[in-house]
C-alpha cells in the first residue's frame, strides 16, 4: 500500500490531518511502515514532528508522537532533490506486525511549534513486506 495527499497551498495546518487505509489480511506476515514526504526546498527546518493515530480494526486507538529527520546537521537535505522538490521516504517502523486482520486507519498530523509549517507539499505513508536479509 502507498498512497499520497497534497497539502492545500504548501501550508500544512495542525487542523489538515491526512489519512490512510490499508487492508490487511495476513497477520503473520511482518512489514515496514514509512512516511513520504514532499516538501520545498526553502523549507526551514531539518525535521518534523508528526502525531501518528492509528485505528485497528477493532476500533481501538494508538498514538505516538514521531520525530521525520529531514537533513543531516550539515543542513543538507536527505532524500531525492529535484528543482524545488525535496522527496523523503523515513522509515517508522520496522518489521512490524498487524496483530487483527482488516481495515487499519492511520491518520498523520504535523506537530510541530509553528502553525502552519510552510512548504510543505504532501504526505504519504507506504505500507510494504518486510523482507529478511539473514540468510
Amino acid at each position: 500500500m502507498e498512497s499520497h495527499q497534497s497539502i492545500a497551498n504548501d501550508k500544512w495546518d495542525y487542523t489538515d490531518a491526512k489519512t490512510f487505509t490499508a487492508e490487511i489480511t495476513d497477520t503473520v506476515q511482518h512489514y515496514n511502515i514509512y512516511v513520504s514526504l514532499r516538501h520545498g526546498f526553502n523549507f526551514e527546518w531539518r525535521n518534523i514532528w508528526v502525531k501518528i493515530e492509528t485505528t485497528f480494526p477493532d476500533g481501538k486507538q494508538y498514538e505516538r508522537r514521531v520525530n521525520l529527520v529531514l537533513s543531516g546537521a550539515d543542513g543538507v537535505w536527505n532524500g531525492d532533490i529535484l528543482g524545488d522538490n525535496c522527496d523523503i521516504l523515513i522509515p517508522i517502523q520496522d518489521n512490524a506486525f498487524f496483530p487483527q486482520a482488516g481495515k487499519y486507519t492511520f491518520k498523520i498530523s504535523q506537530d510541530m511549534r509553528v502553525n502552519p509549517l510552510n512548504y510543505v507539499k504532501s504526505v504519504g505513508m507506504r505500507i510494504e513486506k518486510y523482507v529478511s536479509t539473514v540468510n
